[in-house]
C-alpha cells in the first residue's frame, strides 16, 4: 500500500515546510532568531561547563526545517553565540586556549551533522515527490482499469483472450452478452475453434497459427451462440506481444454481422428479383413496340401512341417501386393508368374492394386501362361533353374459390362502331390480359358504349385486403 498521509509530527512538520517555503532573508532571520533564543536559555539555564549542548537540537532543527543554507548559518551563528556566552574580556583572547580548541571542534562536528541533516531533508523530498508520483500513477492505473472494464462491458463485440493452443482464458462482459453466456467459467479452457461452424474452425485455427508467428488475420464464420442462436461473425485474431515482445497470447475479437449477413443475402434476392423484372419489362416495351409500329399509319402517330403507353408503363412501375416490386392495390393501378386523362377524372366513376394484385397483373392492368382511356377520348364517352365511365368490380365465393368480377361501362357517347380490325389495345386487353388473368376477358363493342369484362379467379394473381 502507498503511503499517501504524513505518520508522524516530524513528517507533518518537514512537510509543512516543504509545502510553504520561505525566502532566504526570512530563512537566515529566523535562524539568526533560534540562535539568539537558545544563547539566552543557555546563559540562564545551562553552567559554563557545558556551553554548546543546546545549540546542537536548535541547529539540526533549523536545517531540517529551514534547509541547509540555514543550517550552516545557524551553525556558525550557534558557535560565535555559545564562545561569546563563556568568554571574559580579562583572557587575552576572550577564550582560554581550551575553549577555541573546542569552538572549533563543535564547529567542525555541528557543520557535519547539518550536511547530514540537510542530505535527509533533501532525501526526504525526494521521498515525497516519488511517493505523491506513484500515488498519481496508481490512480491512473485504477482509472484506466474502471476505463477498460467499462469499455469491455459496454462493447457489443466479443472480446476473447486465448492461448497460444487457441484454449479461451478471457471473455468480455459485453461479449459475453452477444454469446449468450452467463458464467464465463463454464467455458473457460474451451477450444475456441470448436465453437464456429462450417469452415470456421479450419479459418480459427489457421489464424491462431498465424497470431504465434506474430501475424494478423481476419475472417467471416458462422457460429452458434451458447443456447443455440445461429450467428454471423466477423472475426479478427491478433497476436499479444509477451515481456520478450514474442506472442504471449492471442487476441480475438468477434463483431456479429448477421444482420449485414442476412441484408447481403437480401439484397442478392432482390437484385435477382430486379434482373428478372428487367427482363420482363423489356420484353414488354419490345411487345409494346412491335405492335404499335406495325398498326401505326405515320411515324408521328407510331411516336405518340408509344410515347404516350410508355409513360403509362412508368407509372405503373412507380407504383410497384414503393413495393418492392411484389404487389400493388387495385385502386393505385386504376389511377396511374388513367393518369392520361386526368382532366377528365370526374367523369369516371369508381367503385370496388380493395385489392392486392400481383406485379405482373398490375402492368398489364395499367396498360389496358390506358388504352381504354384513351380510345374513349379518341372515339368514345370521354370524346364529347355529356359521357361517362362506370367502373366497378366485385369478389365473389369463398376465399379458396373467389373469383373477381371487373366492368368497364361506357355510356352517354357518341354510337360506337365496332373496329374493322383489331389494334394494340384490343389484342392487348383481351389475349395478355386474359393470360395474366387466367380467366376470360371480354371488350366488346355496343353502340351504346364501349363494355370490358373480367371473369377470373382470384387466385394466386391477387388477394382481397380485409376492411
Amino acid at each position: 500500500m502507498i503511503r499517501t498521509q504524513p505518520g508522524s509530527i516530524f513528517d507533518r512538520i518537514i512537510i509543512w515546510s516543504f509545502d510553504r517555503p520561505v525566502s532566504g532573508f526570512t530563512r537566515y532571520t529566523l535562524a539568526a532568531l533560534v540562535v539568539a533564543f537558545v544563547a539566552v536559555a543557555r546563559i540562564l539555564i545551562i553552567p559554563d561547563e557545558l556551553p554548546w549542548l543546546l545549540f546542537i537540537p536548535a541547529t539540526i532543527g533549523v536545517a531540517l526545517v529551514l534547509g541547509l543554507g540555514a543550517g550552516l548559518f545557524a551553525s556558525m551563528v550557534s558557535t560565535v553565540a555559545g564562545a561569546l556566552s563563556i568568554g571574559n574580556a580579562a583572557n587575552p583572547y576572550w577564550l582560554p586556549d581550551n575553549q577555541w580548541a573546542a569552538a572549533a571542534v563543535f564547529l567542525f562536528i555541528l557543520i557535519g551533522m547539518v550536511m547530514m541533516t540537510g542530505e535527509l531533508r533533501d532525501t526526504l523530498r525526494r521521498s515525497l515527490a516519488l511517493n505523491a508520483e506513484l500515488v498519481e500513477r496508481e490512480r491512473s492505473s485504477a482509472e484506466r482499469e474502471v476505463f477498460l472494464s467499462s469499455v469491455l462491458a459496454a462493447s457489443t463485440d466479443c472480446i476473447k483472450v486465448v492461448d497460444l493452443d487457441g484454449n479461451l482464458t478471457f471473455m468480455s462482459e459485453g461479449g459475453m452478452k452477444v454469446m449468450d453466456i452467463s458464467d464465463f467459467n463454464a467455458v473457460r479452457g474451451c477450444p475456441w475453434p470448436d465453437f464456429l461452424k462450417g469452415n470456421g474452425a479450419a479459418q480459427a485455427r489457421a489464424a491462431l497459427k498465424a497470431a504465434a508467428e506474430g501475424r494478423s488475420s481476419h475472417f467471416e464464420t458462422p457460429a452458434d451462440t451458447y443456447i443455440g442462436v445461429p450467428k454471423w461473425w466477423s472475426v479478427s485474431v491478433s497476436p499479444i506481444p509477451g515481456p520478450d515482445g514474442r506472442p504471449a497470447r492471442i487476441l480475438s475479437v468477434s463483431r456479429d454481422l448477421t444482420a449485414l449477413y442476412e441484408a447481403r443475402e437480401q439484397q442478392k434476392l432482390l437484385n435477382g428479383e430486379l434482373s428478372h423484372r428487367l427482363k420482363n419489362v423489356l420484353t414488354l416495351v419490345q411487345s409494346i413496340a412491335n405492335q404499335t409500329l406495325r398498326g401505326a399509319h405515320s411515324i408521328e402517330q407510331a411516336s405518340a401512341a408509344f410515347s404516350s403507353r410508355l409513360a403509362s408503363l412508368g407509372r405503373a412501375t412507380d407504383v410497384l417501386t414503393t413495393t418492392a416490386w411484389q404487389q400493388a392495390e387495385l385502386h393505385d393501378v386504376i389511377e396511374a393508368g388513367l393518369s392520361a386523362v386526368s382532366g377528365m377524372r370526374d367523369r369516371i366513376a369508381i367503385d370496388g374492394p380493395r385489392i392486392r394484385l400481383n406485379s405482373h397483373v398490375a402492368l398489364a392492368l395499367t396498360l389496358a386501362f390506358h388504352e381504354l382511356a384513351t380510345n374513349a377520348t379518341k372515339y368514345g364517352a370521354l370524346g364529347n361533353d355529356t359521357g361517362s365511365v362506370t367502373l366497378r368490380w366485385q369478389v365473389s365465393g369463398t376465399q379458396g374459390s373467389a373469383c373477381f368480377h371487373l366492368r368497364w361501362q361506357e355510356q352517354g357517347g357518341p354510337p360506337v362502331v365496332r373496329p374493322s380490325q383489331r389494334g394494340f389495345g384490343s389484342r392487348m386487353i383481351e389475349r395478355s390480359l386474359g393470360a395474366y388473368f387466367r380467366g376470360r376477358t371480354v371488350l366488346d363493342f355496343p353502340p351504346e358504349g364501349v363494355v370490358f369484362r373480367i371473369d377470373a379467379p382470384l387466385g394466386d394473381t391477387g388477394e382481397l385486403i380485409d376492411g
